[in-house]
């Protein structure tokens, strides 16, 4: 691999974990605002992952219960988190967009939202090392798998934006 091209894969592979950081807050934070049976028939589909998920995995409804628990007990946290990646990614935007370019504004704004992101990653290990306990065994080696399947899909879609840049 060429020096531009692993540069170009390291470049992806940050956005596509970016991406992936971005999603997973957000998935939390739906399923701690709006857990199923918590809100009437609205409420469930705010949350369609946790059902997705409790399905893969087989929870039991004391599980769900206890999960739901969790997540709810980091309601504030997650709702503090979502605004700060909202709004630090739409300060990171603007200052991409400014004109003049001021290239300091951008690395200042790029910089700050690299803190949010760091922050919400300690807060989403935070939640699972919470969740992993509830599960069984058997569950956690399928929310292993379930994860790794998630890796593939991620460098499936790197590999696809790689080759589209090399041929387009």
């Amino acid at each position: 691999m060429s020096r531009l091209s692993a540069q170009r894969h390291r470049s992806l592979t940050l956005i596509a974990g970016a991406g992936a950081l971005a999603l997973s807050g957000l998935f939390a934070a739906n399923l701690a605002a709006h857990t199923p049976g918590s809100g009437g028939p609205q409420a469930d589909a705010h949350a369609p992952g946790l059902g997705r998920t409790a399905r893969r995995l087989g929870l039991s409804d004391d599980q769900k219960d206890q999960i739901r628990g969790i997540l709810k007990s980091h309601a504030t946290e997650i709702e503090t988190q979502l605004e700060a990646s909202q709004s630090g990614r739409k300060a990171l935007r603007e200052a991409m967009g400014a004109q003049p370019l001021d290239e300091t504004l951008v690395r200042q704004q790029a910089l700050a939202l690299g803190e949010v992101r760091a922050d919400g990653a300690v807060l989403r290990a935070r939640i699972h090392s919470e969740i992993w306990p509830v599960l069984t065994t058997e569950q956690q080696e399928k929310a292993t798998q379930l994860r790794s399947l998630k890796g593939k899909r991620e460098k499936r879609r790197i590999d696809a934006l790689e080759r589209w840049l090399q041929n387009g």
